[in-house]
């Protein structure tokens, strides 16, 4: 199927099994993207037994899935996903970088985790070279560790087994730190240092089945489109958009800290439990750009040239 590069990488812990498995193509057509595939495969194998499922148990099944639409379309997210360990239902949490692409140029649309390893793995995956390998060495340290640990050890491994390629890049990554490992429900999913799939609690998940991280490294092309040109004007038409919102422009994500805070007045209170509307809050909102102020609270001469 176009979009699709038609397999699925699953992985059984308890076995340490790695197989690769297909899904039928209308399963592919009417729940696409990561959250809503992953929705239907978890509905399929755990609806029935849905409430004595233990989101820390084995049976739980976790995905790491990116969508028909990473690597061509701008944004790269990657959905984790699950029986959330702090909700009881399914989170969609999605993290960026590069995991998604360089999993679908290694050839596979999805990896679907179910058991527990005996004892601490990670899964290194380059193309069709997959393996589960000991993590023990790696157990116990914090995220910055745990980078550099992975890169150091992939880096070797992919010159041991495939010299003639030359110096490799450090692998797209997924990892998690001492709050996963401990099961924290809260812990998260961490790609390279600042990025992470930070809700539904799905670092416990990884910590519970002794899984520190999926690294991937992928040599391949994208898998085909129907019409590559369309594509292409549809990344034109979001990239001009993107360009033409000054906030966007130069504050990329980081212009949500402003927006909720002075535009909406949404401060967040006990981790965002409740909102707090202030006087100040209230008279801030009502400042208009011909106060003197921009719409990010600074004169127009101390505004950065883009």
């Amino acid at each position: 199927m176009l979009g699709y590069a038609g397999k699925f990488l699953e992985v059984d812990l308890s076995k340490s099994n790695v197989k690769n498995t297909t899904l039928p193509d209308e399963w592919l057509k009417d729940y696409m993207g990561g959250r809503a595939l992953a929705a239907k495969i978890l509905s399929e194998r755990l609806i029935q037994k849905w409430e004595k499922v233990d989101p820390l148990g084995p049976e739980n099944i976790l995905f790491f899935m990116p969508g028909p639409f990473t690597g061509y379309f701008p944004g790269g997210r990657t959905c984790v996903t699950g029986k959330s360990p702090q909700s009881n239902g399914v989170v969609g949490s999605t993290v960026g970088g590069e995991f998604g692409v360089e999993l679908r140029c290694a050839g596979y649309d999805g990896v679907i985790v179910s058991g527990k390893a005996e004892k601490p793995v990670y899964l290194f995956i380059k193309d069709s070279d997959v393996e589960l390998r000991d993590a023990s060495a790696v157990w116990g340290k914090d995220g910055k560790q745990t980078d550099a640990w992975l890169n150091r050890e992939c880096r070797r491994l992919l010159a041991e087994r495939y010299p003639h390629v030359g110096v490799w890049k450090e692998p797209a990554k997924l990892y998690i730190g001492p709050a996963g490992e401990r099961k924290v429900r809260t812990s998260v999913v961490v790609a390279k240092w600042t990025h992470a799939a930070g809700y539904g609690g799905y670092g416990a998940v990884m910590g519970s089945k002794n899984l520190k991280a999926v690294t991937v490294k992928g040599t391949g092309p994208l898998p085909d489109v129907a019409d590559l040109d369309k594509i292409k004007r549809m990344i034109d038409v979001v990239c001009k958009g993107s360009y033409a919102n000054v906030l966007w422009r130069r504050w990329g994500t980081g212009g949500g800290g402003y927006s909720f805070g002075a535009e909406t007045s949404s401060e967040p209170v006990r981790n965002w439990q409740e909102e707090c509307m202030t006087k100040e809050a209230s008279a801030w909102t009502s400042l208009k750009v011909g106060s003197g102020l921009n719409q990010r609270g600074v004169t127009s001469a101390a505004q950065p040239t883009v």
